[in-house]
């Protein structure tokens, strides 16, 4: 016989008829009290509840002792104020730590436990305290696949987004996951979606699921062979991720005249109306609300199948009280539900597409449809199924051999380090450094475009454009004066200014790098070259005292030459002055673009920080 065990069960949830979590933390309490002397720590607000269901068990029933914590009566008024009840729950776990470890001074616990809440996301009070301890059955890595991911309504999709994200980080191997089970003795899991995220860490866990019931309080009777139209049953919350919409499409879909019953509520129920009644189905469809515990109890026993497509779901409570009301199961490939059916007593639908899982969905209704002694044989097999596997008695047995293995002495076999992590971990620091190599690569091509292209040519084109300008001026002095003197001064000076607008274009052109800029440069030098080639004339004809015949010419022909000319500097003048604005601009969107990355990093990293510590 095993040694009877001094154990401290940490139960935030639990409290009898209460169905889900508060009823899977009191009846793992009253299960392994009937192996070990039991003490649980859950919520004073569970007291009054709890000391009733204690009274209201058979006399002589070994039963646990409890403790009692809850945190101040502020954050209680927030919690039911705001529904914060997963920030008060984090809450709690912090400020029970020290409550567990007064107890494990007082009362020297052989082993810990914590049971509720099931997920594997949140903290626990019963790490770090030198004790033993088990952690689960846990579950919450279940994630909807992201081509079944409802992308036609947004807000459900961001939200199953983000969690399918969250999974995917926080089993990273420098995060929650691996973090935590170093802390942990023993560790069940409720799903194999989670059972696979630990093992990818080398971490070796337990396949249990968290749920169970008693099968004798659920009384059956002969079922008849089910007449008339097929009577589908769903009960859960009337939500996206529980794949409602999928059901009605495969109701639609099967062709039959399947009467469908839906009980519960929730955020999709006015949109599952209207699509109901947008698919057809008004006469088929009875969205029958929430209802007692009692009165849905009695509803299995009034249809014929249970279906239940939920996306995720690490437990499935009641697909066990359907199955144990013998109705056969059609539900998703994934989850706690997978779990509980089997080819003996349901479908398991595998995740595909959406179209190929609505068109499963649509197949396994009208088999049942077409095969009314089937529905009956796999009704009961799935009572066998549940009373074999999910029965509280049967699993307080196996919880118990759980216990005498945590208590043997073993060594952990766990890597520090997971070499598929770290390469991943040098794979991503790799795409930052190339995002950052790439950003200053861009931020150096438009500087040094700026400082050898756009300024350079801004400095060379303005002068270019004054030195033409004062040649110009110098050739009409030239003209109008009648000094030969005088005149020879104006051409030499005009010589000169040539020869630095010469020196300037030269100058210029070494800092084309456009083929728009390289455009405009060529129509630049051609309108010089036919102004020089008037002016050149007019010259002649000055030399030659043919005054007159020179402001005709200079009218007429080096006037609007020079217009062409000074356009054409102009043009080029513009040109820099936009692409130092244009590359002036990337410059800054780079800076501020670059600047809010890095504090997105920053927030991002912080925010990790946080969550890391607090959760820890």
């Amino acid at each position: 016989m095993s040694p009877r065990l001094k154990v401290l069960i940490s139960a935030y949830a639990c409290e009898p008829n209460k169905g889900s979590e508060p009823e899977v933390g009191w009846q793992w309490a009253l299960q392994m009290a009937r192996f070990h002397d039991v003490t649980v720590l859950t919520r004073t607000n569970n007291r009054a509840v709890i000391e009733a269901g204690l009274r209201a068990l058979p006399p002589g029933q070994p039963v646990p002792s409890f403790e009692y914590h809850d945190e101040a009566t502020r954050a209680l008024r927030w919690k039911k104020k705001l529904g914060a009840t997963t920030a008060y729950y984090i809450l709690w776990q912090k400020s029970a730590h020290a409550v567990v470890a007064d107890l494990v001074r007082s009362r020297r616990p052989d082993l810990l436990h914590h049971v509720t809440f099931a997920g594997y996301r949140y903290c626990t009070a019963i790490w770090g305290h030198g004790v033993p301890c088990i952690w689960g059955p846990i579950g919450g890595m279940e994630s909807i696949p992201w081509r079944l991911l409802p992308w036609r309504y947004p807000r459900a999709w961001l939200i199953e987004a983000i969690r399918n994200a969250n999974n995917i980080v926080q089993a990273t191997p420098f995060h929650i996951l691996p973090a935590r089970a170093n802390l942990s003795t023993a560790i069940l899991v409720s799903t194999p979606e989670t059972q696979r995220a630990f093992t990818a860490l080398d971490v070796e866990t337990e396949l249990m699921p968290t749920i169970g019931l008693h099968c004798d309080e659920i009384p059956v009777a002969p079922r008849p062979v089910p007449r008339g139209p097929l009577r589908l049953l769903f009960v859960g919350q009337i939500i996206l991720l529980k794949g409602v919409d999928l059901l009605l499409h495969a109701l639609q879909q099967s062709g039959s005249n399947a009467q469908l019953t839906l009980i519960g509520d929730g955020t999709f129920l006015a949109s599952a109306k209207v699509l109901a009644a947008r698919l057809g189905l008004g006469t088929q469809v009875h969205f029958a609300g929430r209802l007692p515990r009692e009165k849905t109890l009695h509803e299995y026993r009034g249809h014929d199948v249970f279906i239940f497509p939920s996306l995720h779901d690490s437990g499935g409570f009641a697909v066990l009280e359907a199955m144990a009301n013998e109705l056969p199961v059609i539900c998703l490939d994934c989850g706690g539900p997978a779990m509980s059916v089997n080819g003996s007593c349901g479908f398991r639908v595998p995740l595909r597409t959406r179209g190929q899982v609505i068109s499963d969905l649509a197949v396994a209704i009208s088999f049942y449809d077409g095969h009314r002694e089937e529905v009956l044989a796999h009704g009961a097999a799935a009572r066998t199924r549940v009373r074999e596997n999910y029965d509280w008695d049967r699993k307080g047995e196996a919880m118990n051999a759980v216990y005498q293995r945590a208590m043997e002495p073993r060594v952990s076999r766990r890597r520090a380090l997971h070499f598929r992590g770290v390469g991943l971990s040098l794979i991503v620091l790799f795409l930052i450094g190339a995002l950052g190599f790439l950003t200053l690569r861009e931020l150096k091509k438009s500087a040094f475009q700026i400082v050898n292209d756009t300024l350079p040519g801004l400095s060379a084109a303005g002068s270019a454009n004054s030195t033409l300008d004062q040649g110009f001026n110098r050739t009409l002095l030239f003209i109008l004066s009648e000094d030969p003197e005088e005149r020879r001064r104006y051409r030499d000076e005009i010589r000169d200014f040539a020869q630095e607008t010469t020196n300037y274009l030269q100058s210029y052109q070494q800092s084309i790098y456009e083929p728009d800029d390289r455009q405009n440069f060529g129509r630049w030098i051609d309108r010089r070259r036919t102004y020089n080639a008037i002016r050149e004339k007019l010259f002649v004809l000055i030399e030659a005292n043919q005054r007159e015949e020179a402001l005709h010419l200079y009218r007429k022909t080096l006037l609007p030459a020079f217009a062409e000319y000074k356009s054409a500097g102009e043009a080029i003048l513009k040109y820099n002055i936009e692409q130092g604005e244009t590359r002036g601009r990337k410059i800054i969107r780079l800076s501020i673009l670059t600047q809010v990355v890095v504090a997105m990093l920053a927030v991002v990293l912080f925010v990790a920080g946080f969550v890391i510590g607090f959760f820890k």
